[in-house]
């Protein structure tokens, strides 16, 4: 087994299985006898993890490994190891055993590209595909001994491409079918071009009307035959799935499922394109979008080759969707077919009921009209001013719609064919002088001229007075409502057999491209800048309709910004017995106002809006003042003066309104002042409630102002439409006043809330720019520590690659791996439970691995309002720098204390040497006065240098931060202030020092440093006095304290620099001359000492007072001022 080991060793699982055959047995002999050409072969095999595979000696012994084992499939394995290759694949070796042979007898390479080979490895012939790479190997004596494989099942790859292809023509070729019929034969004539994944296919179609199935098409399988009934029953609730065919279970369920033992199996070995034929199939439903019954039901044979899995179901699923879509879109072909073919059925239809409609509707108006024009003119019962306001809106607006029944009805009339023209002589001239002065006194409010030029006319011309009085109206009216300058000019003018009537206006005029359809019904010139956007769009058409009742003609001549002239011509009849004008003296001097011609007068009246209005409206424009503003500024737009001021009365108890007349006078006022809501018209002139509401997106100070679009248009699509350009809110007229109220409180809501949304998330914006400023760490993880954000300074610090690297990681893995665990038990436990984490520790550089030093601040987030943890955060700081700082303080301080160590040590030694030998000297008996005063010098000089190495020390030892030593024993101060008072004074004989000592000076002090607080005190006193004068000293107790001053008079210590008088190095007086000798540290170790024993120093000095120092010491010293730093 030795042998085994070492030559089959590795390769998993393949590996084990080839160490447990008895090669012995086999025909490649034992293991002991293998060449090693076999050896190499089968040890690259059992190393790689692509598929390999060796076939060695005359019967092709198979080796193969774990990444070949998956072709074996579930029938072949484990079996195939060691076998002859001829007994593994017996349904493929008449397509591998002659290539091998001919490769060892030629010593070949082949390679072979997506093959097909049926392999029966599942339990049934499979169609499987492969790329493969077969090589000889050859044994020591240079001869072809087995075969090589390298080989790649591309059975995936290759059904994917097909079946893709299938779906991608299935597409193209039935996108453009007219009719059902043929998008079911084009898609069965597709399907029938990839038998190898769709053996058959049958395509039933359900009729809606009677529930029934039909064969629309078929692939594969002949129409009738006994797997393709012509109309097989479906289910109708009662019966079993057995007399519905295999469409029932479909129709039931709605689902997709498996037809298996397909009906006289014996006969279907024909159907496909493999011997073994189909014997299953899969159905399918067909759904129709807004149906519950689906459109159909698509059967396809599976191949006997292929498993139905997932990809292949898949595949039919998509296939289904096809034809469905397929299906559905000649559908949609044919009805709108339909659809067009049933306009003109429509059309007349719809002139019938106009005509009936607006009979009907004559009956209410006139009972509407009539109590209203009494209760109006009723002299005996005259209405209040705000019921008449109410009356008079009624009124107008009754005209109004009275006016547009009319028309409609004229209209239909005239398209059934029953209105025709009642012509009586008529002396035309004052007709429509009568009715053009009418509008007079409206053209000339709005600041227009009116020329009337109708001179008398030869002779009666016969026409219809009721219609020749539209005809007229229509086309002034039509002029005034698009002239904002100048005026409007009717002319007549007789022109021998014809007469012609000229509405002539100074207007906007009409595009050229609009002149030829100017006529038709419900035409309108898009962007018209009109003074109202209301109206059918049949007043100039009625006008032609009416004229040619006449036997006349009407043309229009326009040119774009100067204005338009409309010509009506009628022929004149000349006959004898017709009298003349001036004989036609039963003719009334001015013409009556019709009601018609009163509906036309109040609405262009309507149309003036704030320009100007007739008595009866003066109350409804202009501006209207705001009251009892309380819920916000609302700017309402509409061309209707009425609805302006109904609507301002609904919303001026709640809310400050501002009316507008149009959309640019809406941008004008929102630029004045930006509203809060804006309620606006559809329809209007000028500039529409759809480009209004665009120009506010547009604006950024309105872009977020909500709007609600009013408009006459409803149903879904005008909402849709509405909202789709960016209407905040839809709403239909006729509304309620609640529904209205409604809306604008609930839409001024959702605006406040939106707003308040931005300013959260422009305050969040805020915060991500400082935290993207920021040089620290900042992060934020979710409550189980995954990392959600990092920012970038942090991303540096760290080595991490951008936002998505941040979201995959965790806190654990911001440490390095040797504190993951004291993290994870420890800190966190800890930082959940208290909330916050905060000190120094080591991160991890994630490109280096390096520990990064910070000092981290880590907190929890907690929802303010139910205290549940949200997230962990961090504030983390970069250290690096400041540990290096350091690392170098450490060091030169440590230079500094040798360096003072050795030359202290150096400077004393020879000091020591001085003051003994001086010492010695003045013990000798024959030592002159002069020598003795010398030696004294000496030894003075000598102490002064070893106090001032002594204060060096001091003052280099507590600036290096080791402090001041104190070594506290009882002691009387009064005692150590004699004593170094008799020290001082050996150096200044000539001064005078009064010490004045009152209480106990007893307490626990360092003896030697509280001495050296007198003396640097009394010494700074006797320099920089007055020479001469008498230097003063005192101690006293003062409660638990003992109080030390020394006073002098002198030069007075400049204000300036009181404040740094006790730092080391300066001095307080600017007489070089007397402060030459001092190096400034006196008041600098006075002060530490005095701190050293928990007591204060302080300096007060003035001209006029002196210096005085005042030293205040505690008796008792609390234990933490043993030193001090």
């Amino acid at each position: 087994m030795g042998a085994v080991d070492d030559i089959l060793q590795g390769g998993g699982a393949c590996g084990a299985l080839l160490r447990q055959v008895d090669w012995a047995k086999t025909a490649v002999g034992p293991v002991e006898t293998w060449p090693q050409s076999l050896r190499t072969a089968v040890g690259i095999v059992l190393a790689s993890n692509y598929p390999l595979y060796v076939a060695w000696g005359p019967e092709f012994v198979q080796f193969y490994n774990d990444a070949y084992r998956p072709i074996c499939g579930r029938t072949k394995h484990p079996g195939a190891l060691g076998q002859a290759a001829a007994v593994t694949w017996p349904e493929v070796w008449h397509m591998l055993g002659p290539g091998w042979e001919r490769m060892k007898q030629t010593g070949e390479a082949l390679f072979v590209n997506d093959l097909m080979m049926p392999l029966d490895r599942n339990g049934f012939v499979e169609e499987c595909y492969f790329t493969y790479s077969h090589s000889p190997v050859r044994d020591e004596s240079g001869a072809v001994a087995g075969i090589f494989a390298a080989l790649t099942e591309t059975t995936a790859q290759v059904l994917g491409t097909r079946r893709l292809n299938t779906l991608r023509e299935l597409g193209a070729s039935t996108a453009e079918q007219a009719t059902t019929d043929n998008a079911c034969r084009e898609a069965m004539r597709v399907i029938s071009m990839a038998p190898l994944d769709v053996p058959f296919a049958l395509l039933y179609l359900v009729d809606d009307a009677t529930g029934t199935a039909r064969l629309a098409g078929t692939s594969g399988i002949s129409a009738g035959a006994l797997l393709a009934p012509e109309a097989p029953p479906l289910p109708d609730g009662a019966g079993d799935a057995s007399t519905s065919w295999p469409l029932g279970a479909a129709a039931s369920t709605g689902a997709a499922f498996l037809w298996e033992k397909l009906p006289g199996a014996s006969g279907t070995a024909a159907i496909g394109s493999w011997p073994e034929g189909t014997a299953s199939a899969w159905v399918q439903p067909l759904p129709r979008a807004g149906h519950d019954r689906p459109a159909g039901y698509l059967v396809t044979g599976l191949s006997p080759r292929l498993a139905l899995d997932a990809k292949y179901q898949g595949f039919l699923e998509l296939l289904a969707r096809s034809v469905t879509t397929a299906i559905s879109q000649a559908r949609a072909r044919e009805e709108e077919r339909r659809r067009a073919e049933a306009l003109s059925a429509l059309d007349r239809a719809k002139t019938d009921f106009f005509s009936n409609v607006s009979h009907e509707f004559r009956t209410p108006l006139a009972l509407m009209l009539g109590p209203v024009e009494d209760g109006l003119q009723d002299p005996q019962e005259p209405l209040g001013p705000r019921q008449l306001e109410r009356q008079q809106t009624v009124h107008r607006n009754g005209l109004r719609l009275l006016k547009l029944v009319n028309t409609l009805l004229e209209f239909s009339r005239i398209e059934a064919g029953r209105l025709h023209a009642t012509a009586v002589p008529t002396d035309l001239a004052m007709l429509t002088r009568g009715l053009a002065s009418g509008f007079r006194s409206t053209l000339e409010r709005a600041g227009l001229s009116l020329d009337v030029d109708c001179p008398p006319l030869p002779h009666p011309v016969k026409v219809d007075p009721d219609q020749w009085e539209k005809i007229v109206l229509n086309l002034i009216s039509n002029a005034f409502k698009f002239t904002h300058q100048g005026g409007i000019r009717v002319s007549l003018r007789w022109q021998g057999s014809q007469v012609a009537l000229l509405v002539a206006d100074t207007g906007t005029g009409i595009p050229p491209e609009e002149l030829p359809r100017i006529f038709d019904r419900f035409h309108r010139v898009q962007g018209s800048r009109g003074r109202s956007y209301e109206g059918s769009g049949i007043g100039l058409a009625l006008v032609r309709e009416l004229v040619r009742l006449h036997g006349g003609d009407v043309t229009v001549e326009s040119v774009p910004g100067q204005g338009s002239t409309f010509t009506v011509t009628l022929p004149t009849e000349e006959s004898a017995g017709l009298p003349s004008p001036v004989e036609a003296t039963s003719t009334p001097a001015r013409v009556p106002m019709s009601t018609t011609a009163a509906a036309f007068l109040e609405e262009a009246s309507g149309w003036l809006g704030a320009e100007g209005a007739p008595d009866t409206l003066a109350a409804n424009t202009g501006p209207l003042p705001a009251t009892r503003f309380a819920g916000g500024h609302i700017l309402f737009v509409d061309d209707n003066a009425d609805m302006r001021a109904y609507v301002h009365s609904l919303l001026a108890d709640r809310f400050e309104v501002t009316l507008a007349a149009n959309g640019l006078e809406a941008l004008e006022a929102c630029r004045d002042r930006v509203p809060d809501l804006v309620l606006s018209d559809v329809m209007m002139p000028e500039l529409d409630g759809f480009m209004l509401l665009r120009r506010l997106r547009e604006t950024p100070s309105t872009a977020h102002v909500p709007v609600i679009l009013l408009s006459a248009r409803a149903g879904e699509e005008a909402t849709v439409e509405g909202l789709r350009m960016g209407a905040t809110d839809y709403l239909v007229k006729p509304f309620s006043a609640r529904e209205l109220l409604a809306r604008v409180e609930g839409n001024l809501a959702a605006a406040q809330a939106r707003q308040e949304q931005r300013r959260a998330e422009r305050e969040r914006e805020k915060l991500i720019a400082v935290v993207e400023q920021s040089s620290d760490l900042i992060g934020i993880g979710d409550p189980d520590g995954q990392a959600v954000f990092v920012n970038e300074a942090g991303q540096r610090m760290l080595g991490l690659e951008g936002p998505d690297a941040v979201r995959r990681t965790h806190l654990l893995d911001y440490f390095l791996e040797e504190d993951r665990a004291y993290v994870r038990d420890v800190i966190l436990p800890r930082l959940r439970e208290q909330g916050r984490w905060d000190g120094e520790f080591r991160l991890r550089h994630f490109r280096t691995g390096a520990a990064v030093p910070v000092h981290y601040n880590f907190f929890m987030l907690r929802d303010a309002a139910t205290g549940e943890d949200i997230g962990i955060a961090t504030v983390s700081r970069d250290i690096t720098e400041r540990h290096r700082r350091e690392a170098e303080a450490r060091e030169q301080r440590e230079f500094e204390q040798q360096l003072i160590g050795i030359v202290s040590h150096d400077l004393r030694n020879p000091l020591n040497a001085i003051l003994l030998s001086a010492n010695a000297l003045l013990q000798r008996d024959d030592l002159g006065e002069r020598a003795t005063k010398n030696t004294g010098r000496i030894i003075s000089s000598a102490e002064r240098a070893n106090r001032l190495i002594r204060d060096l020390l001091d003052v280099t030892q507590a600036r290096l931060g080791g402090g001041l030593p104190v070594h506290r024993g009882r002691m009387d101060f009064h005692e150590v202030t004699r004593q170094s008072l008799e020290e001082v004074q050996v150096a200044f004989p000539e001064r005078q020092v009064v010490l004045e000592q009152q209480g106990d000076g007893l307490g626990t002090w360092d003896e030697e440093r509280l001495g050296q607080v007198v003396q640097n005190l009394v010494t700074n006193a006797l320099r920089y006095g007055e020479p001469g004068s008498t230097v003063r000293m005192s101690t006293r107790e003062d409660g638990n304290d003992l109080v030390l001053e020394v006073h002098n008079r002198g030069r007075p210590i400049p204000p300036e620099m009181l404040p740094t008088l006790f730092q080391a190095m300066r001095r307080g007086n600017h007489d070089e001359g007397r402060s030459s000798r001092s190096v400034g540290l006196g008041l600098y170790i006075v002060q530490q000492v005095v701190r050293a024993h928990g007591g204060h120093v302080s300096a007060a000095s003035s001209a006029e007072a002196g210096t005085t120092f005042t030293v205040r010491l505690p008796r008792e010293a609390p234990p933490a001022y043993d030193t001090v730093s």
